[in-house]
C-alpha cells in the first residue's frame, strides 16, 4: 500500500508540475510583506460536509527588532467570528483551544500556522469552501496594520508541494517516503 502511496505522490507532483508551468505559477513561495512582516504562502482547506468553517494557514517572517501579533482576521466569504487556534498534546490527546490572537516571533526563521499547532478559523461561510476556490482575506497585526491576501483552497501546504516536487525531480524515494508519511 505504501508502494502505491509513493508512485502516486511522484505521479501527482509531476502532474502538478506541468499543470503548474501550464498556468505560469512558479515554484517559488508565494510571499507578501507589511512593514517588516512576510506572510508566506496563504493557503485555505477546503470545508467539507457541510462545515460553515474553513481553516487558514501561512508563515511568518518578522524581521524587524519587536514581536507582533495577528489581532483579526476578516474575509468577505465568511459572515461569522473569527477564531485564532492552538493544537496542544495532553495525556496523549489533541486539545483544541480558542485563543485571543497568535504572536508573531521576531526572527528570520519562518513560524508556521499548521492544524497541529496554530491556524485561524473563519465561520459562517457564504457557500463552501471547495479544492481550488480563490478568496481574499484581510490580515490585521497589531504593530504592523492590515494586509489583503488571496488564499486558495488546498489540501495540503504549498511548502510541503515544493518538497514532494523537489524529490520527485531528484528521484530522491528515501524522501518521498519522509513526505508521503507526513500525509498520513
Amino acid at each position: 500500500m505504501k508502494v502505491v502511496c509513493l508512485i502516486a505522490m511522484i505521479l501527482l507532483s509531476l502532474d502538478f508540475n506541468a499543470f503548474a508551468n501550464a498556468r505560469g505559477q512558479s515554484n517559488e513561495a508565494q510571499i507578501q510583506q507589511i512593514g517588516l512582516l512576510q506572510i508566506i504562502d496563504p493557503w485555505a482547506k477546503p470545508s467539507f460536509g457541510g462545515s460553515h468553517s474553513t481553516k487558514l494557514f501561512f508563515e511568518f517572517r518578522n524581521l524587524g527588532k519587536l514581536p507582533d501579533k495577528l489581532i483579526n482576521v476578516s474575509s468577505s466569504v465568511a459572515r461569522g467570528s473569527t477564531n485564532f487556534k492552538v493544537v496542544m498534546v495532553k495525556e496523549g490527546r489533541r486539545v483544541i483551544k480558542t485563543i485571543d490572537e497568535i504572536n508573531v516571533p521576531i526572527g528570520r526563521k519562518g513560524f508556521e500556522l499548521t492544524e497541529i499547532g496554530y491556524y485561524v478559523e473563519l465561520s459562517g461561510l457564504e457557500s463552501p469552501v471547495l479544492m481550488g476556490t480563490r478568496f481574499l482575506a484581510t490580515l490585521q497585526f497589531e504593530r504592523a496594520g492590515s494586509i489583503e491576501m488571496e488564499f486558495i483552497a488546498r489540501f495540503h501546504s504549498p511548502k510541503l508541494a515544493r518538497r514532494i516536487r523537489q524529490a520527485a525531480a531528484r528521484g530522491d524515494i528515501e524522501m518521498l517516503r519522509t513526505l508521503g508519511s507526513s500525509l498520513d
